[in-house]
């Protein structure tokens, strides 16, 4: 293995370990709570909002933004594939955080660790896409809907002019692993059972 692949499968296995450090559990550790037992369940940012309110889902969104933000600009600049370099990298922090290697594979959705790596990597897309999310859960108060149409117009935007293969493979990839998680969300949408949001401590509402 040459020197720039060895490199590449370094920080891959570096993205992971960081993307596996569970931000929301620890930050529910510090409140005397195990998130995991609280909720839905899940280390991300939202089921945080639910249970802790704002002042700990806020330092927990960045903080899972910015290990996927941070893996995909090592990426870009250390593995000598440019774009999809970050890309690549940045799907290892995400494959982390969404299944941990320190919370026996649990954790989050992934949806602030892949906006993490699309910042990186193609800016506009996560512009158009965050628009979409704040606009989809101002209307319905549905955080997982706009989680999913964010997402999945950030593949549809993938298919404009002047993005290829590159961009198009990689974030489907990212937005699959998105869907995959809120499977369960997706049945209670379906069902009309999906908490809906509001800002505050135990804000979670039918």
């Amino acid at each position: 293995m040459n020197p720039e692949a060895s490199l590449t499968v370094l920080l891959c296995v570096l993205a992971y370990f960081l993307g596996s450090v569970p931000f929301g559990y620890l930050a529910a550790k510090v409140a005397g709570l195990d998130i995991t037992q609280k909720g839905s369940g899940n280390t991300g940012a939202t089921n945080v909002l639910r249970t802790l309110g704002p002042q700990y889902a806020v330092p927990v969104l960045a903080m899972d933004l910015a290990k996927g933000a941070i893996s995909a600009y090592l990426g870009l600049r250390f593995t000598g594939m440019g774009v999809l370099g970050a890309l690549l990298v940045g799907a290892f922090a995400v494959a982390g955080h969404n299944w941990s290697v320190f919370l026996r594979f649990r954790g989050g959705k992934g949806v602030a660790s892949s906006a993490g790596v699309v910042l990186v990597a193609f800016p506009l897309l996560l512009l158009v896409a965050f628009g979409v999310f704040v606009f989809i859960v101002l209307v319905t108060r549905y955080v997982s809907l706009g989680s999913l149409l964010a997402a999945w117009t950030a593949v549809a935007l993938s298919f404009t002019p002047g993005y290829g293969l590159t961009a198009q493979i990689p974030v489907i990839i990212l937005a699959g692993f998105i869907t995959y998680q809120h499977r369960s969300n997706i049945k209670r949408l379906m069902t009309g059972t999906e908490l809906k949001i509001s800002f505050g401590k135990g804000s979670a509402s039918r």
